[in-house]
């Protein structure tokens, strides 16, 4: 009786520890799953935050470039000013030189130098 006893035990133990190590591995291979779930994860988010940030910089180069052409088209905007200037200046002084009176001289000089309107609307 206490062979059969003693075996039982040891059948019991045996399967006991068969059972055991069954649910261990399955909790290794669940914490495997969540770990490579987690990774995934992270890696997503690593992802999209630099496509975030990629995004960003491509609006602040945009932004960037939009200010410098205005800035360029605003210095071209005077330098035509400055020599139609410099032309209406010159013909005043070939119609100084040619001999006209001066009231003709400052009537033309007045509508030349007026401000001229912009075609432009804002």
């Amino acid at each position: 009786m206490r062979h059969k006893q003693w075996y039982q035990r040891r059948v019991r133990g045996q399967e006991f520890e068969r059972v055991l190590e069954v649910q261990q591995e399955g909790q290794r291979e669940e914490e495997i799953k969540e770990r490579d779930a987690r990774s995934r994860k992270l890696h997503h988010a690593e992802e999209v935050r630099n496509q975030i940030k990629e995004k960003e910089g491509d609006m602040i180069h945009a932004r960037q470039i939009f200010f410098e052409e205005g800035i360029k088209l605003d210095q071209e905007a005077q330098e035509r000013r400055r020599r139609l200037d410099e032309i209406k200046k010159k013909k005043l002084d070939e119609l100084h030189g040619a001999g006209v009176p001066p009231k003709y001289i400052n009537e033309v000089a007045r509508r030349a130098m007026k401000p001229q309107t912009s075609l432009i609307t804002h």
